[in-house]
């Protein structure tokens, strides 16, 4: 398996330069010091975990169908998340966690 982040992020100029950029971004929104890193830190593990579980266990796969399917009087909100999942598309997923994320950080 292939990780999807290099080991040595420190030797690659693309990932120096992605980083500097949301730093940037970061910084102009008012965040520095030990904020700005647990900000960057979060918006890296949302968008690596979003990707992953896109590749491994997409919403439309059959896991969620599995789930949907288990006894809803065992598990009553696991089974009804699951039916909802199901009509979830991936750009909405992702966009609609990254906004519940980019709005906590906003929280100030």
């Amino acid at each position: 398996m292939t990780p999807l982040l290099p080991i040595h992020r420190h030797r690659s100029s693309t990932v120096l330069r992605w980083t500097e950029a949301l730093l940037g971004v970061l910084t102009d929104g008012g965040l520095d010091g030990t904020r700005r890193v647990i900000a960057l830190r979060a918006l890296l593990a949302y968008a690596v975990g979003a990707i992953q579980l896109e590749h491994l266990g997409p919403l439309s796969g059959a896991g969620t169908t599995a789930v949907a399917a288990l006894s809803p009087v065992t598990f009553p909100h696991l089974t009804a998340t699951a039916a909802e999942a199901r009509r979830l598309e991936p750009d909405a997923e992702f966009g609609g966690g990254l906004d519940l994320l980019l709005r906590g950080i906003d929280d100030r």
